[in-house]
């Protein structure tokens, strides 16, 4: 191999002398990597954009290059077109986080868009699966049926010929959202029905919409509304998070009956109070309960009470054989990925004679 002429190489008053042509490319990835790590600029907009919690965008030229620089060394991400974060701390982030900081940084942008469907339901903190976000893509509402040829492959337009826009005031901007009925239908038609039940059911909670509203949206739209009208039918507002609705949604797909929700037991003995997720009068006169478990439950020191998960599991047990002297005959568990499957769900459910009402 031809030997390279030496070449000085000086760095904070130190010289260095290489000969050998790959310790050049080590020392040249050093300096370069030191100081892409002290960018003032990129710095100040890093920080500020985490504390509003949101991406940032460069302003100048100069700061292009700089952001350019440090997402070919891994030290920034760019999810969406000229929205930038830092890698740490964009791997902290969940798929919903993600989504409203790339939604945030582009209402600083576009101040007149109004965001639709999934990027909406994000902005108002609805209940959904992680999963419904794919690539990073974000919804907008378009009042135009003609869409450009070339367009942003992650920016997916919802037409509707007028645009119900819902304001959401943030730190540094007003995010505009279409109204909670409109998000819902348009997810309701979008999406399957197990995955959008829990938007109902939580924006009912949070009292952001009525079944009539949702009702008044599908009616001025010329489209078949059968889904979300269904959805409507179904959701419940005493569903407490997106888990239990995703069971309760299975649950309804595989034909049973429409379980009770959070009916409460007391104790004739003690007085205390006991809350069940699901239950069923079966018209033998037996009753049977079905609890949805998370992980959290066990490990979440705001669910445990910063107790030992021993002491978690004999309550459980205690509050088990409460429940059976107030009458419930039987007792059944199940957890999200046993309702992602369905098989082991549904075959709880019959074993434990919970009728089906419709054959799947």
């Amino acid at each position: 191999m031809k030997q390279l002429p030496a070449r000085v190489i000086h760095n904070g008053g130190r010289t260095f002398r290489p000969h050998n042509p790959f310790r050049l490319v080590q020392i040249l990835f050093i300096v370069d990597h030191r100081s892409m790590r002290t960018h003032p600029a990129i710095d100040a907009l890093s920080a500020r954009s985490r504390q509003r919690r949101r991406c940032f965008f460069p302003r100048t030229n100069a700061e292009r290059k700089a952001v350019a620089v440090r997402v070919r060394a891994g030290l920034i991400v760019r999810p969406h077109r000229n929205l930038y974060s830092c890698a740490q701390y964009w791997d902290t982030l969940d798929p919903k986080e993600r989504s409203r900081h790339i939604i945030r940084a582009l209402s600083l942008q576009y101040p007149n868009r109004v965001f639709a469907g999934l990027s909406a339901a994000a902005m108002l903190q609805l209940d959904y699966a992680w999963s419904l976000h794919c690539g990073d893509r974000v919804f907008i509402a378009s009042s135009s049926a003609i869409v450009a040829k070339r367009t942003y492959p992650l920016i997916r337009r919802i037409y509707m010929a007028s645009i119900p826009a819902y304001p959401i005031d943030e730190s540094d901007t007003t995010v505009c959202v279409t109204s909670p009925a409109r998000t819902l239908v348009d997810c309701g038609l979008r999406y399957p029905f197990e995955q959008v039940l829990p938007m109902v059911d939580s924006a009912l909670r949070m009292g952001l919409v009525t079944g009539d509203e949702i009702e008044d949206v599908c009616d001025s739209l010329y489209v078949d509304c059968g889904p979300v009208l269904r959805l409507a039918r179904y959701a419940d507002p005493l569903s407490e998070n997106g888990g239990e609705s995703f069971c309760r949604a299975t649950i309804i797909e595989e034909g049973f009956a429409v379980p009770e929700l959070q009916r409460v037991f007391t104790d004739a003995r003690t007085g205390s109070q006991y809350r069940v997720d699901f239950l069923w009068r079966l018209s033998d006169g037996r009753i049977v309960v079905l609890e949805y478990d998370g992980m959290r439950k066990y490990v979440d020191p705001a669910m445990t009470g910063s107790r030992d998960i021993r002491d978690v599991v004999r309550a459980e047990r205690e509050r088990e054989t409460a429940l059976r002297q107030c009458g419930v005959s039987m007792m059944l568990r199940t957890d999200f990925e046993e309702v992602r499957q369905r098989v082991p769900l549904t075959a709880k459910l019959l074993a434990a004679g919970v009728p089906q009402v419709r054959h799947v």
